[in-house]
C-alpha cells in the first residue's frame, strides 16, 4: 500500500487499523510533517515513512507551505497565496522507480492527496498502470475547474478509464453553498477489474 501525501498519518492510521499485516509506504516530503509522521509510526515495522514527494520525474521541486499543512502543494501560484508561509525544496521520485528499487511487483492500494499534483503521480506510475499492477486507487478529486490546487475529476477519470480502471464511488464529499447544493471535492475510489475477476 502506498500513501502518497501522507501528511501526519491521517490515512495511514486507518490503513494500519484495518490492514495490520500490510506493508504500508508513506510518502511525505515536508520536514515538519514528516517528523510527526515518522514519530507516530516508529513502533510499526510494517509502516515505512519516506521523506520524498512522488511525481512524473525523478529530481527536485519546491513545495509551497501553508499554515494548514494539508494545503501544502507543489503547484506554483495556487489559489491560497494569502496563507502561504514559505517554500521547501524536496526530492521527487516516480512510483515506477520506487517499485523497482524496493522490489515491489504489485501495489494493492494507492492513495493520493497531493493538492492538484495527482496526475503527476499517475504519470510516474505509467509502467505499473500499463501492466495492471495497481489494483485500487483512492484519490482526492475536485469538481470546480477554477480550483488549481485540486485535480479535476474529469482529468483523473479520463486517464484512469484509458488505463482500464472502473470508478467504484465517492467518499468524504465536501459540499458548499447555502443549502450545500454544490459538490466541491471528494475522494474517488477506482478498481482494476482484472484484479477482481482473477
Amino acid at each position: 500500500m502506498l500513501d502518497v501525501g501522507a501528511n501526519v498519518g491521517q490515512t495511514a492510521t486507518g490503513l494500519v487499523q484495518y490492514f495490520p499485516k500490510s506493508q504500508i509506504y508513506c510518502f511525505e516530503p515536508v520536514s515538519t510533517s514528516f517528523k510527526t509522521l515518522s514519530s507516530k509510526f516508529s513502533h510499526r515495522a510494517n509502516v515505512h515513512c519516506i521523506q520524498k514527494g512522488i511525481g512524473s520525474v525523478n529530481g527536485f521541486a519546491n513545495i509551497v507551505l501553508h499554515h494548514d499543512s494539508q494545503l501544502n502543494t507543489i503547484i506554483a501560484n495556487g489559489p491560497r497565496e494569502d496563507s502561504k508561509i514559505g517554500e521547501e525544496k524536496i526530492i521527487l521520485e516516480t512510483i515506477d522507480r520506487f517499485s523497482i528499487a524496493e522490489n515491489i511487483r504489485y501495489i494493492d492500494f494507492l492513495k493520493m492527496d497531493v493538492q492538484g499534483w495527482e496526475m503527476e503521480v499517475l504519470l510516474g506510475a505509467e509502467t505499473l498502470l500499463r501492466d495492471k499492477r495497481i489494483h485500487f486507487i483512492y484519490t482526492e478529486v475536485g469538481f470546480r475547474r477554477g480550483d488549481r490546487d485540486m485535480q479535476h475529476f474529469s482529468e483523473i477519470n479520463d486517464y484512469l478509464e484509458k488505463q482500464g480502471f472502473w470508478l467504484c464511488g465517492f467518499y468524504d464529499q465536501f459540499r458548499w453553498g447555502d443549502k450545500k447544493e454544490y459538490l466541491g471535492f471528494a475522494n474517488a475510489l477506482y478498481i482494476q477489474p482484472d484484479f477482481v475477476n482473477d
